[in-house]
Formats: C-alpha cells, structure tokens, sequence
C-alpha cells in the first residue's frame, strides 16, 4: 500500500458544496482523483466550532494509507466529538448494491438530496445518483443554506421514478402538511434514518400511502445497513455479550482516523465487523435497537435505560419528537430528564405516570417541554446540549 494525500474539499451550503463534493467523488471513483474529506463551511447549521472539529478529526494534512480510501467521514458527533472514518470505495460500491439488491426498482430512482452532503445519509444519495447515473435534486436547505420547508418539495420538478432520504423530524413536519405528504406518496422509497423512527410516526407514514423504509446504520457501516429490521444482503448482525450489536459485511470501514487498531473494528472483507455502542434485541426476525449500551443510569440504587423510558414517552399522545437524557445529581444518583415537543399539551402531566406504570419508580423523568429539539448538522438530536440544559436547570 502507497500513502496517499487526503484532499480537504470545504463544502458551502448549497449548491456550491453538492457539486464539490460529487466532483470529488467522481474523481476518486471514475479517474484518478485523490481520496478526500468533506469538510462543511459554517451556515445557519453549522457553528464555526462544530467545523473546526471535523477538520481536525479527518486530519487532511495527514495522507492515508490505504489506497482504496475514497474518503474520511466525519461522524455525527451526538454523544461526543466528531471521530474521522475511513470510507473505501469498496465500501461505497457494497453498500449502495445491496439496497438496490433489497428493494426493487431502486437503482432506477433519481434522488432527492434534503440532508447535508457531508454526513453519510446526505452524501449516500450522491453516491446512489453518480453510480446509478441518474439526477440528483437537491432542496434549497441542504447544507444550512436556508430552513427546511416543507413548501420546498413541492417546487421540486423531479424525474419519476425517485427515492429521497430523511430523518423523522423531516418526516414529521411533512405530515402535517396535506400536499407535501402527497408528493412524498410518489416516492418509490422513502428512507428515514439518522435517529430512531417513532413507531407512531411510521404508522401514519405508511397509512398516507408512503413507501416508508427506516433504516439503522452510522458512517462506521456506510450509511443504513438494517432496513426495517432486516439486514441487508451481505449484512450480519449479531447480538454479543449483553446483547451489544455488532455488524459484519463489505459495508463496514476500514477503521478510524488515526486510531486503525481501535477494537470497534475487526477482521477483513466480507468479515469485517465493527462493534457499535448499541443494545439490540431480535422480534419476530427483526432488529430492534433499545437504545446505547452506556444509556443506562442508576437513580436509588436503581438501573434504569434511557432508550426504555424515551421509548415510553414517545408513545404517549400528543408526543411529536422526544429525547432523554440522564445527569449526575448528588442525591439521587441521577436525574432523568425528558425534553419532548408536543402537538397536544394536555397530554403533558400523563408521560411521567406512564413511564411510572410501565418501568417502575426510578425511572419517573422530570417532563420539559420545547418548541424543537436541537438538532446536529446531521439531522441527530445534540444530546449533549441538552445533557447540559438538564445539568444547568
């Protein structure tokens, strides 16, 4: 293997950046372009600290050393700092063949480009529209530029057939507006990922007629490998120990940024694994993910699951989007906190005697309610700042 210098491609909001990152990709792909990262410039979604991060996390003053990097990814960054992700182009090929080989008529789709192209979700609908050679649309919000509209979809003159990707608060606001849930009707698939898909939220997705896929992935596996449950073709998935998830096939990345002996990731080809910080359960032959291994806290003695009680909460009605997050407390061990948005405020004072009913005493949150959730560039809900509203209140 030759070393290799890592070009740092700065991607502005817009249309500007959606072209420098798939003329990049091509390149790398198609010629003899050099492997990249993406870098975002600071917008409406992206603090100029948050950008600062990731440059310093994919290291583009440092060449790579495998010669089948296609690019270094930055993850999300939701419950720590940005980590760089060795992205190959074996990689981006298994990945996007096997949800063509899963869902039928996929490769025929052109994309619409609604999440920023330098998270794995955004950049996959690149990769899906340069490897099947077809259009890509972009929304005028990708990337911060400007708000999510749902008005914006409907501006949109796309080729049919067309696929789209999302995250549930997108999702969301889409069905609450009549027409914009018509066009979304017309997609082939609809995938939604990036956090977890309420189940109410996917059962009013699916009535409307939506060709709902929720998928379950992180830019250590190239995006969604789990569709629904269902691995993809030449994805395993296995429950270890306490029934952490782990992930194997083609889909998983060479490794970590200056960190490749990290012991997240292991073994070679179509055996690579890479083990995720997730406690999964299998139901009815399907994966069900109950939240992260290092979610659970202890209030009285008590361990409670985060993933457990946000679970409940989003079950309550009136519950639009949810997030739960623990924080040390002095007296009691910790203090679970729950921040939802409601749609219905006078469901407010049954979510914490619902948790009560359904996961004992100790697991009873203190119930806040917000206009929105914060959200990372990425789409994730920033745990982290409201680990530190939780900790401030």
């Amino acid at each position: 293997m030759a070393a290799l210098p890592l070009r740092a491609v700065d991607v502005a909001p817009g249309p500007t950046g959606i072209e420098a990152a798939r003329s990049a990709l091509i390149a790398r792909l198609e010629g003899d372009g050099a492997p990249f990262a993406l870098i975002p410039e600071p917008s409406r979604h992206v603090t100029p600290e948050y950008a600062a991060m990731v440059r310093a996390c994919v290291r583009p003053d440092e060449p790579v050393q495998d010669d089948d990097t296609a690019l270094v990814a930055a993850t999300s960054g939701s419950t720590g700092s940005p980590r760089g992700v060795l992205v190959t182009r074996a990689n981006l090929h298994a990945a996007v063949e096997a949800s063509w080989e899963h869902i039928p008529g996929l490769r025929a789709c052109s994309w619409v480009l609604a999440l920023p192209v330098t998270s794995i979700g955004g950049f996959g609908a690149i990769v899906r529209a340069t490897l099947a050679d077809t259009a890509l649309h972009a929304l005028p919000s990708v990337g911060g530029a400007a708000p999510f509209r749902v008005e914006d979809l409907l501006g949109l003159r796309v080729d049919e057939p067309f696929a789209i990707s999302i995250v549930p608060t997108q999702l969301a606001d889409i069905l609450e507006s009549p027409d914009a849930t018509a066009w979304l009707s017309r997609a082939t698939t609809v995938l939604v990922g990036a956090a977890a898909t309420p189940e109410s939220l996917a059962v009013r997705a699916r009535d409307a007629d939506i060709s709902l896929v929720t998928t379950y992935g992180m830019t250590e596996t190239t995006g969604g490998c789990v569709y629904d449950g269902v691995p993809l073709p030449g994805v395993r998935v296995e429950l270890v120990d306490d029934g952490r998830v782990d992930i194997l096939g083609p889909q998983v990345a060479a490794g970590y940024r200056g960190d490749v002996a990290s012991p997240a990731f292991s073994g070679t080809g179509d055996e690579r694994r890479f083990r995720t910080a997730d406690h999964g359960t299998w139901r009815d032959g399907r994966l069900t993910i109950a939240g992260r291994i290092d979610d659970v806290v202890a209030v009285h003695g008590v361990n409670v699951s985060l993933g457990a009680v946000e679970s409940v909460v989003r079950s309550e009605l009136g519950v639009r989007d949810a997030a739960v997050v623990g924080v040390p407390d002095a007296r009691q061990g910790h203090r679970i906190v729950a921040f939802v948005v409601m749609a219905d405020l006078a469901g407010l004072a049954a979510i914490a005697p619902l948790v009560v009913e359904r996961l004992g005493g100790a697991a009873r949150p203190e119930v806040t309610p917000v206009d929105a959730l914060p959200l990372l560039p990425s789409g994730k809900i920033d745990r982290l700042a409201l680990r530190a509203r939780a900790q401030d209140a």
